[in-house]
């Protein structure tokens, strides 16, 4: 059974992150003690994280529409998410080393999303932390996208992806650490 992490520390990180302008959303399980997850729990991680991104736009729109009721009419678009449709590709040691380091893609991505910010290397280090991204403890990621270039249709299970296969691109993992007993999710999509 998958537990969304609740905790003021991570609150503070989401918070200071999203006012910083970084694009990625995220969500931290934990496990019971007897649960040894596959692919089923790494789907139910994603069907947390989309429930939360879905959450975070209806507030995002209530808050528009409280500024100008002239938004109450906006049709807004719907981000639909076909879990059942996702394909999985488990990552390789060496890719998840490569997604923990600074000099990763994960790291620039994360430091550089279109509209810029000022984010830095400790920053991602502070997120890493909370996913509990730790290379050297056996994790098993599973990457849900792919590249939106060069496999654009392994994303089509979610139109919360659309936007980032126009340039600067897409993440999806869920990543497990049976070490700490968590079941991380993380996503970006976003455009200039």
């Amino acid at each position: 059974m998958l537990q969304p992490m609740q905790s003021q520390r991570l609150d503070e990180l989401r918070t200071r992150l999203e006012e910083a302008g970084y694009v990625f959303d995220f969500v931290v399980a934990t496990l019971d003690s007897t649960a040894t997850p596959g692919e089923l729990e790494h789907r139910q991680a994603l069907g947390l994280l989309f429930e939360g991104i879905e959450e975070r736009a209806r507030i995002w729109q209530r808050k528009l529409i409280a500024q100008d009721a002239s938004c109450a009419n906006h049709r807004w678009p719907a981000c639909t998410a076909d879990l059942g449709q996702a394909r999985s590709q488990p990552l390789t040691n060496d890719a998840i080393r490569e997604l923990a380091s600074e000099n990763g893609l994960l790291c620039r991505n994360f430091r550089n999303p279109p509209y810029g910010t000022a984010l830095q290397v400790a920053d991602f280090r502070e997120w890493q932390h909370m996913l509990r991204l730790y290379p050297d403890e056996q994790l098993q990621v599973l990457d849900w996208v792919g590249d939106a270039h060069e496999d654009p249709q392994r994303s089509a299970w979610s139109s919360y992806f659309d936007d980032g296969k126009e340039w600067w691109g897409i993440w999806c993992l869920t990543l497990y650490n049976p070490r700490r007993r968590t079941l991380s999710a993380l996503a970006a999509s976003a455009t200039d």
